[in-house]
């Protein structure tokens, strides 16, 4: 196995030594050439734990080169002044070392099913699917592109399979797609559409939640629904109702269904100003035909509420929590008792 080396670009000597001490402390060999510091390594994971636990604003300050070790390197002043130019920033660096070791991180990657139920019927309308990699990853997902880009990709396709096996066959699946993954819609939705028909995933199964949605041009949102919407599947804006924007975008891009943002479900049976709101926002989305899933159901007089307001789904741990197999049997008994 190849050595790796971190060539770390510091402001000073005395910097160098101190970060050759720290790196000691996680047991890399290190050098200092002047105010560069030069840590060993087998494997690159111990880079990625090196700088994760380092002060942030002290790592952002310097510049890094990630290389193998060949015998003939030579690594001197004259190969460093040579190196400056390839030097990433600690963004850049992240993502190569996250991307370089991203099979092993993954691999404990957990796949959980958040039921939504029918308020009407006390059945199971669909799951959302909720991705859970290792907490310490979860840092990092956003550092960069490549590595978010991956991330997601993963998630969604570990979701289908998964759903595949363990869901029944009518009911739908709801997943999150960011605002980043429509730099490029038609491609990456294309590769996902052809992901879900692998595994015998009905297309006309799938609910994409669209999460932060404000952040985009509404062209860009409104063509891609119609894309969808080609493909047969189904559009929910998430988190309605937690500010203005939610209502703009529901009253321009016409979504399949809206989730209510979980905070003004909470308590609601004693909160009148809740009540308005929610009401409204029922009575809005029904205007256009728009179905409406409440969000964050804990208590039976919050489910009863968003009931009589005539809410057509239910989502919240009065329940169930999110599994990774869920007891579809025992969830349906539960559901029709609480609906009864």
């Amino acid at each position: 196995m190849a050595k790796k080396l971190l060539i770390v670009f510091t402001d000073s000597e005395d910097t160098a030594r101190t970060l050759s001490d720290v790196a000691s402390q996680y047991d890399l060999h290190s050098e200092v050439i002047s105010s560069v510091a030069l840590l060993f390594t087998d494997r690159e994971e111990d880079f990625l734990e090196l700088l994760l636990d380092m002060n942030k604003e002290t790592v952002k300050s310097f510049r890094y080169l990630l290389i193998k070790m060949d015998k003939d390197i030579k690594v001197d002043n004259s190969f460093l002044l040579k190196q400056v130019p390839h030097t990433l920033s600690i963004e850049e660096l992240i993502d190569r070392l996250i991307y370089g070791v991203i099979g092993d991180v993954f691999y404990e990657v957990r796949i959980l099913f958040h039921p939504i139920i029918d308020l009407k019927k006390g059945d199971i309308f669909a799951y959302e699917a909720l991705c859970r990699p290792p907490v310490k990853i979860t840092d990092l997902l956003k550092v960069g592109r490549s590595t978010s880009t991956y991330t997601e990709d993963f998630c969604r396709t570990k979701a289908i399979k998964e759903a595949s096996e363990k869901l029944e066959k009518d009911v739908k699946l709801f997943i999150n797609f960011h605002p980043g993954f429509l730099t490029d819609p038609f491609k990456n939705f294309g590769d996902f559409i052809s992901t879900a028909i692998s595994y015998n995933f009905k297309p006309s199964r799938i609910v994409i939640e669209l999460t932060e949605y404000e952040k985009l041009k509404l062209s860009s949102i409104r063509g891609f629904i119609n894309f969808l919407r080609e493909e047969g599947v189904k559009v929910a804006l998430d988190d309605v109702g937690s500010g203005y924007s939610g209502l703009f975008y529901l009253s321009e891009l016409k979504p399949d269904y809206i989730k209510i943002d979980m905070e003004l479900i909470r308590d609601i049976h004693k909160n009148n100003f809740k009540k308005v709101i929610v009401g409204h926002l029922i009575q809005m989305a029904h205007s256009e035909n728009i179905q409406v899933v409440c969000e964050g159901i804990e208590k039976k007089e919050e489910l009863e509420w968003v009931r009589y307001a005539g809410a057509d789904f239910g989502q919240g741990f009065l329940f169930a929590r999110p599994s990774p197999s869920p007891d579809q049997i025992a969830l349906k008994e539960l559901a029709k008792a609480l609906i009864k």
